[in-house]
């Protein structure tokens, strides 16, 4: 069975953004994702895209969602829908959704695994916030908690869909 996993770090209340920055600096959490994401699909969002410092992702198959039916995305495919992503990757055994709040929100129905980062911090003024999701339909697998180098309390957080 393929797997559809979402991966996220967020802060207290799902806030996972600011003005589309990610508004804490984990260097461990970059790590982490990099390790779980590399050789796997990864599928985001236009914004989420436009954000990343370096693109495409290396080491990983970049599909973008995007309603601009003439948006381009230099080294990375582009899919009109969340259905026509997972759909360029059929033969996967792992996609990976990796935002932004929009397409977490449309993924989360679909997803078999969620692989969060929960930060010990409270964003004010954050603007995009994880989906909520049930304890009912999910089960809390693995917890590892960890302080960064630079002070911040985290954990590494695997569900997987009931």
């Amino acid at each position: 069975m393929q797997k559809i996993t979402l991966i996220a770090a967020y802060a207290e209340h799902r806030c996972i953004g600011i003005s589309n920055t990610m508004p804490w600096y984990l260097p461990e959490d970059f790590a982490f994702f990099k390790h779980y994401t590399s050789g796997k699909p990864v599928v985001m969002g236009r914004k989420t895209w436009e954000s990343l410092p370096k693109k495409p992702l290396p080491d990983r198959r970049n599909i973008v969602i995007s309603r601009q039916t003439d948006y381009a995305a230099e080294g990375a495919e582009v899919a009109a829908s969340l259905s026509e992503a997972l759909a360029l990757c059929v033969d996967a055994p792992e996609i990976i959704i990796m935002g932004g709040a929009l397409i977490y929100a449309q993924a989360l129905p679909l997803a078999t695994d969620l692989r969060l980062t929960e930060v010990a911090l409270n964003v004010a003024d954050g603007d995009a916030f994880f989906p909520e999701f049930s304890a009912d339909d999910w089960l809390e697998t693995t917890r590892e908690h960890h302080t960064s180098t630079k002070g911040i309390a985290y954990a590494f957080v695997h569900y997987q869909h009931r």
